[in-house]
């Protein structure tokens, strides 16, 4: 099976913990498969929640970290140790920018509003062909279901192009999400329809 290896893997997730363990479960087979496959991990740089265990869990096995914190969230940051570097940045959009542009891949787990904006975000540049990189949703025990329904609909309805649900890399097996993200070639469709 291919394997996403020596990459910047993006992975948006929450910075709390959340009431699922096979949450936390994935989330560290997840920081097995960056280490093992020489990926680095680019994150939020925080220390709280899903973000704080996936960092110790990445560090713990002297992984390769980058972490982009802004400002306003310094008091949560990370301490570096290990392979690991800590960016600084201004603002909440700046941390966005960075970490799109310094990824190979985005994974994105359970999380909650600020997960959603920086998915969206990255969606969005992906429809516009800014951002042309695998984009995988981690739908542990259904927990995007209802995202991934209100994109179908959204297409369905013309609000956005059916090859861009499509093109999202949707499961819980990170193995079978990582190898179909190897494999990942970009098509920009097209949006402008009407």
């Amino acid at each position: 099976m291919p394997v996403l290896a020596n990459k910047k893997v993006c992975v948006f997730c929450g910075s709390n913990a959340g009431a699922d363990s096979e949450t936390r479960q994935v989330l560290k087979n997840l920081a097995e498969y960056l280490v093992k496959n020489d990926d680095t991990l680019v994150y939020g740089g925080g220390r709280l929640g899903l973000m704080g265990m996936l960092y110790e869990d990445v560090s713990k096995r002297n992984g390769k970290v980058i972490g982009i914190i802004p400002e306003i969230l310094e008091d949560h940051a990370i301490e570096p140790v290990g392979q690991t570097e800590l960016i600084h940045v201004s603002d909440m959009s700046d941390r966005k920018k960075r970490m799109i542009e310094l990824s190979d891949c985005f994974v994105v787990f359970p999380g909650g509003l600020g997960t959603m904006e920086e998915f969206f975000q990255t969606y969005s540049w992906f429809q516009l062909g800014i951002v042309q990189k695998p984009i995988i949703l981690v739908n542990i025990d259904g927990y995007y279901n209802d995202l991934i329904n209100f994109l179908k609909h959204s297409a369905e309805t013309g609000f956005m192009p059916k090859e861009n649900v499509d093109a999202l890399i949707i499961g819980d097996d990170l193995p079978d999400l990582f190898s179909k993200a190897s494999e990942f070639k970009y098509v920009k469709a097209n949006k402008w329809r009407n």
